[in-house]
């Protein structure tokens, strides 16, 4: 194990390269740089967001034309008279082809 003067020398020595260290110089134009790439950066987020968004409402109109087709739909057929079998019987034998004219295997 080192013993503490060691390692007091050790950070000394470390502490005082940094001393010596120049200070990084920044391109001239590195903040217009950041600046127009956040932006580029924000229009791309909003260009997506809009295509989301068109997607979506397209989306919703196709459902509505739907079932305001459907609601037309099902209306005229409530209002056609629905003719009834004559009977029950008749009309179970009708449903699953039990008249006498075919054979069922």
């Amino acid at each position: 194990m080192k013993n503490k003067q060691e390692i007091e020398r050790l950070t000394e020595a470390t502490l005082n390269s940094l001393d010596n260290l120049q200070p990084v110089e920044a391109n001239e134009f590195l903040y217009a740089k950041i600046k127009h790439r956040m932006q580029v950066n924000e229009q791309q987020g909003r260009i997506g967001y809009n295509r989301l968004m068109v997607k979506l409402s397209v989306a919703m109109g196709l459902f509505v034309c739907l079932n305001v087709a459907s609601f037309y739909i099902f209306q005229r057929q409530q209002n056609k008279p629905v003719k009834a079998p004559a009977s029950t019987a008749a009309a179970f034998a009708q449903e699953y082809s039990l008249n006498g004219n075919s054979y069922n295997y």
